[in-house]
């Protein structure tokens, strides 16, 4: 046996500080999803900074690196059995299918980790510029109506008037347009980004166990991601929200509507079961979809796919 040999059959893999108190624990119950999210993004992080310290290397793993990465490679390992009960495991093969189609292997990751990561995209983009309208352009289509082209809205500052654009002419529509969330109305900009930052807080005020004008807190959130100026804190605080509504799940990689690839999430509701697909590149929301599943109107599908939103000066 030679000397390397000999070193690493004395390696205990557990010696590392608080391996005992995990060695004692036993069997506990699994951690919250969106907790162990953070806590890989924690680690990722660490190991990203070990190797940005020590340079990248080809070189077969050596004794003294193998004592120096210690600590960041238990914990990883740690990290790893503990979210092994709830990630998914996917092939690697995956392609995007439509939305709405049966779905094959998925991301080696759960709803919660997927989640969070868009958090973090969506926390750096840019806030959006001050203007005097908010221009949503989407599509809408429900089941057993014709299908509409394209529709162009403008929200005024004030949220009390919308000029909507369809097909080259222009309506103007006075209202009392407002957001929601929850039985919470948001009757402006203002209001709006006045939402609380704190994920527990935007959960409490969700409410999941109830539905509100018909919309779960999942379809609700969806729509405030794809069609509202929020304020990147805002949208990334819906995100993390959202990972801790229970019944969450990933499906993987599908395409919406317009042909774009993005990732999907599902929400069985009481009433129906909602999708939300982001594009995990830039944490924008590209569709919500809605498919009802109890009473006269079950099997119908409500869509709308959000082809555009950004600050306008003017109308056209």
């Amino acid at each position: 046996m030679t000397e390397r040999q000999k070193q690493l059959d004395h390696v205990d893999p557990l010696d590392f500080p608080g391996a005992g108190a995990l060695r004692n624990a036993g069997s506990v119950e699994p951690p919250a999803p969106w907790a162990v999210a953070r806590a890989l993004t924690m680690v990722q992080s660490a190991a990203a900074r070990e190797t940005a310290s020590h340079g990248r290397t080809t070189a077969p793993l050596r004794w003294w690196h193998l004592t120096r990465r210690r600590g960041v490679l238990a914990a990883a390992v740690t990290v790893a059995a503990v979210a092994a009960g709830i990630t998914f495991h996917g092939t690697g093969t995956e392609t995007a299918r439509p939305a709405g189609e049966p779905s094959g292997p998925v991301r080696a990751e759960s709803a919660a980790v997927f989640l969070e990561r868009i958090a973090q995209v969506a926390h750096t983009r840019p806030a959006t510029a001050d203007a005097r309208y908010w221009k949503v352009r989407a599509e809408s289509a429900y089941t057993g109506v014709k299908p509409r082209p394209a529709v162009d809205t403008y929200f005024d500052r004030s949220m009390d008037i919308a000029v909507v654009v369809t097909d080259g002419r222009t309506h103007r529509k006075p209202g009392d347009f407002s957001w929601r969330l929850g039985p919470r109305k948001l009757e402006s900009r203002e209001a709006l980004n006045r939402l609380p930052t704190d994920p527990a807080k935007l959960v409490a005020l969700m409410n999941s166990s109830r539905e509100y004008g018909g919309q779960s807190a999942f379809l609700q959130a969806g729509t405030l991601l794809g069609s509202t100026p929020a304020r990147p804190e805002v949208r990334a605080a819906l995100y993390r929200a959202v990972a801790r509504l229970d019944g969450v799940t990933l499906t993987g990689p599908v395409r919406d509507s317009a042909g774009r690839t993005g990732t999907e999430l599902v929400f069985r509701g009481a009433v129906a079961t909602d999708h939300l697909v982001v594009d995990p590149r830039t944490g924008v929301l590209l569709e919500t979809r809605s498919v009802t599943t109890k009473g006269v109107e079950r099997g119908k599908v409500r869509r709308t796919t959000y082809l555009s939103s950004g600050p306008a000066d003017r109308i056209g």
